[in-house]
């Protein structure tokens, strides 16, 4: 047998179509990791603005504090920065929402010596902020008329005990009347679960009086003590990196303690507020927080966030997917 082997020309061939298939595999490949990163990016931002709409859903709805079925009795208030019966502007439980409306000037109403516990330096420029007042968990009813106004509260036990730490902010209420006041310590005793309250600054914002009626007329067995909760909703950047090395900016929610984030990937929320300006129960009108006269008004709040992919995934622009994602949500706990 003649054995023969391959020409210079033969070889230069086969290297130059081996580089060919070889480059189309590459090019194969990357182009299959781009549609996956591409689906990624377009998964994660359709989760993105899902979750941030459902959990800004679920407060606006638990929103409000008509404790007696649409009825919102006169509040007054024992805490420290009441303006005569007003409470401080935080606990203004008269509306279940209120709202800033970020624009390029800042926020309006001005978030300046705010008592939510907010800096407008460190939220996104342009983005609106979310309050929501409501109750949380189940209320306890008092077991026993109270003697005198300073009178400790002793009530049924309660189904979650640490809505009931020092610090919490409460409201009694007979369904005519009502007072907001501070918590300073609570207990099981033989007399019932017993609720007691000071007067001073500590804790934060505290009470100037223990009264907790002001008519002459005590709160009997039956009244109800529920736990107030008022959380704000802003967009801040998030503490992580995306691939680009920045900071996502992600939707936060802030309580009594420190600010909690929700979502990432969010990257402006705004608000428009169905406001009900002639009494009737039926909204005239959507308005900007900066333009609400009064947010007892408030019937409904659109709600609006631009949710992103976090990571750069396509060659457009900064490379990062951008969607915006709305919804209108009633109020069901205001009352007319």
């Amino acid at each position: 047998m003649n054995a023969r082997g391959v020409t210079l020309i033969e070889l230069m061939i086969a290297l130059a179509l081996g580089a060919i298939v070889s480059l189309g595999a590459v090019q194969l490949f990357d182009a299959s990791q781009r549609s996956a990163s591409l689906g990624e990016g377009q998964a994660r931002l359709q989760e993105n603005g899902r979750f941030a709409l459902a959990f800004l859903r679920e407060a606006v709805r638990s929103a409000g504090l008509a404790p007696c079925t649409g009825l919102m009795p006169t509040l007054r208030s024992t805490l420290r920065g009441s303006a005569g019966d007003e409470p401080p502007p935080r606990f203004a439980l008269g509306a279940g929402l209120s709202g800033y409306d970020g624009g390029r000037q800042g926020f309006a109403p001005s978030l300046t010596g705010n008592d939510l516990g907010l800096n407008a330096d460190n939220l996104r420029a342009g983005s609106d902020v979310l309050v929501v007042r409501g109750f949380q968990g189940e209320g306890l009813r008092l077991v026993s008329d109270m003697p005198q106004p300073s009178a400790v509260l002793f009530t049924e036990p309660p189904a979650d005990p640490a809505l009931f730490l020092s610090g919490a902010v409460l409201l009694i209420s007979d369904c005519r009347r009502g007072t907001i006041f501070q918590l300073q310590s609570a207990g099981t005793t033989g007399q019932g679960f017993r609720l007691t309250r000071t007067r001073g600054a500590n804790p934060s914002p505290g009470n100037f009086t223990t009264d907790l009626y002001f008519d002459g007329s005590p709160f009997a067995a039956g009244a109800t003590i529920q736990a107030i909760s008022v959380r704000s909703f802003f967009i801040a950047p998030g503490v992580g990196e995306n691939n680009r090395g920045d900071a996502p900016p992600t939707l936060y929610q802030k309580g009594a303690g420190a600010a909690e984030a929700l979502v990432e990937g969010v990257e402006d929320l705004q608000l428009r507020f169905a406001v009900d300006q002639d009494g009737d129960g039926v909204p005239e009108q959507y308005l900007s927080a900066g333009s609400v006269a009064d947010f007892a008004t408030v019937r409904a709040v659109e709600l609006s966030v631009l949710a992103t992919s976090v990571d750069a995934v396509s060659d457009e622009g900064d490379g990062i997917l951008r969607q915006r994602f709305s919804q209108v949500i009633a109020l069901r706990n205001q009352p007319p």
